[in-house]
C-alpha cells in the first residue's frame, strides 16, 4: 500500500459466523478503521451452517462495522481441495463451500464491498501442490498457502487482479 498500517487481528481458528457476532465483534477497534477484511464461511461450511442462517449473522457483521471503512470479503476456500477429507466427504464440503461463498459474494455485490474468489484464485494451485499449500495439519493452509491467499487479496484491493 506504499504506506504505514496498523493491523488489528480478531480471527480465531474454528470460528464460525454466530461466533463472529457474539464474540469478536464486541471486540472490535472503535474510530480509525479504513479497512476490514473478513474471512468468515470455510468453518461454517464444515459445521452445516444453514445459508440462511449464515446469511442472516453475515448480515450481522457487515451491519456492525464503522460506516465509511473499505470492507473486503474473502470467499470461502476451496474446501474440496482439503487432504484431510476423504472421499465422498472431500466433495460435500467443497460443495458446501460453494453454498456458503455464493452468500458471501451475494452480500457483497448488494453492499458494494469487495469480493475476494479465493476458491477460484487459488484452489487450483492447492489442488496441484497440496504438499506446498497445505500445513502439516491437511486442512489449513500453509505459509506458502496464506502468501498465495495474500496475493490474491493484494491483487483484488491495488486493482490488478
Amino acid at each position: 500500500l506504499d504506506r504505514p498500517v496498523a493491523l488489528t487481528v480478531l480471527a480465531v481458528s474454528g470460528a464460525r459466523v454466530s461466533d463472529v457476532v457474539d464474540d469478536q465483534l464486541p471486540r472490535f477497534p472503535e474510530g480509525g478503521v479504513d479497512t476490514v477484511l473478513i474471512s468468515i464461511g470455510a468453518n461454517d461450511a464444515v459445521h452445516l451452517t444453514r445459508a440462511g442462517d449464515f446469511e442472516r449473522r453475515y448480515e450481522q457483521v457487515l451491519d456492525a462495522l464503522p460506516e465509511g471503512a473499505d470492507v473486503v470479503m474473502l470467499g470461502v476456500p476451496d474446501i474440496g481441495s482439503v487432504p484431510r477429507f476423504a472421499q465422498p466427504l472431500r466433495f460435500l464440503a467443497g460443495v458446501r463451500g460453494g453454498t456458503i461463498d455464493a452468500v458471501i459474494d451475494d452480500l457483497a455485490g448488494a453492499r458494494g464491498h469487495t469480493y475476494v474468489d479465493i476458491a477460484g484464485r487459488t484452489g487450483p494451485a492447492f489442488r496441484r501442490d497440496p504438499g506446498t499449500f497445505f500445513a502439516a495439519d491437511d486442512y489449513h493452509p500453509s505459509d506458502a498457502g496464506y502468501v498465495l491467499w495474500s496475493q490474491a487479496i493484494t491483487a483484488d484491493l491495488l486493482g490488478s487482479g
